[in-house]
């Protein structure tokens, strides 16, 4: 039965003898029991295993959250683990955000006497001979976060819940996998309003964003979602493609896709209410939207993330794919704009730049 074996994991997990193989044969034991075992039983058993995640030894706490995730990615439902998650990932994050502090602070003097292409870990390695409780919370982490993406790829609240993480998730995201990809997933924009004009051909939606990683992705459901001048025209972009944007099809395909557009901030419109052409602006211009940046970047106006189309400069091609497989994206397109709402928003933002900002 399932209650067994899960009494038999949580008992592996906090004998301090237990060996990894005897810990790995009793997460096999109950995953496979769990295959078989109804929604009910399976959530109990997850609200059974959570409350060890705080276990004196984190790896063994890291652990069983992984095995949680397992089921969390198996339909489970994540609210049973996410407040008990987010609490050790706090503590987790914090330790492990002390002993990058401590790395930091001795990066300048390993810098100017070794040549490795890695001193921070040089650092690291230094300091946590001094601090072994932040040096444990360290490597838990490796665990930690892939459960951690599981509950929030499937759960809107969860990730809500979660912000609070996201500064200390960001303090380590450059040394640590599980600061790059929580700081990330807790960036996501959830109903954000958006309004995408492209002021050539005077087409313009206002709608919303959920779920979207980044701009490559979101450019990828624009090219499906923004209206055509004609319905002549083929699609800017293949079903199969958008699909796998919107997370309803596999992670990743071979395709290559192509932009149609330049993206801009609003920022970028004129006088005249048109465009910069390409020439006029250089790589590092501030109003151009980067598809390697997130949704989050995009510059408000009047309470929606603006997003301005103009022609490519030049061919930006990437692969279909998206960042994380179990978070479901999407475009809503509440309402197709007229021209005359157009060009009062268009009017509207350019006299905002002649405004001078108090």
């Amino acid at each position: 039965m399932l209650t067994e074996v899960t009494n038999e994991l949580i008992a592996t997990a906090r004998n301090h003898l237990a060996t990894e193989e005897q810990l790995n044969a009793a997460a096999q034991a109950f995953l496979g029991e769990a295959v078989d075992s109804t929604k009910s039983d399976a959530e109990g058993a997850l609200k059974s295993l959570c409350r060890h995640f705080d276990l004196d030894d984190p790896e063994r706490g890291a652990f069983l959250a992984l095995v949680c995730g397992v089921l969390v990615e198996r339909g489970a439902d994540p609210a049973v683990i996410t407040e008990p998650l987010i609490n050790r990932l706090s503590s987790l994050l914090k330790a492990a955000g002390e002993l990058a502090t401590a790395a930091e602070a001795r990066l300048p003097a390993i810098v100017e006497t070794s040549d490795s292409s890695d001193p921070f870990e040089i650092a690291r390695g230094e300091v946590e001979e001094t601090m072994p409780e932040q040096a444990i919370a360290w490597s838990a982490l490796d665990r930690f976060w892939h459960p951690a993406i599981a509950v929030f790829s499937r759960s809107t609240a969860a990730r809500e819940a979660a912000l609070s993480l996201r500064d200390s998730a960001g303090k380590i995201s450059q040394y640590h996998a599980a600061g790059h990809w929580i700081s990330l997933i807790l960036t996501v924009l959830d109903q954000e309003p958006i309004l995408v004009i492209e002021p050539e051909t005077s087409l313009g939606i206002v709608g919303r964003i959920s779920g979207i990683v980044d701009n490559f992705q979101l450019n990828t459901l624009l090219m499906d979602a923004f209206p055509q001048a004609s319905a002549d025209l083929p699609r800017r972009v293949s079903r199969d493609a958008a699909d796998v944007a919107r997370g309803e099809g596999p992670q990743q395909t071979e395709e290559s896709l192509t932009s149609v557009w330049n993206l801009y901030h609003w920022q970028a419109i004129r006088a005249d209410r048109t465009l910069p052409s390409a020439d006029q602006m250089d790589s590092s211009d501030e109003f151009w939207i980067w598809n390697e940046g997130v949704p989050a970047d995009i510059a408000l106006f009047e309470g929606y993330r603006v997003v301005l189309l103009g022609p490519p400069s030049y061919p930006r091609s990437w692969q279909s794919q998206r960042m994380f497989e179990g978070l479901p994206a999407n475009l809503q397109c509440e309402r197709v704009l007229t021209p005359a709402e157009i060009d009062e928003w268009l009017q509207r933002m350019a006299a905002a730049q002649a405004t001078p900002l108090e």
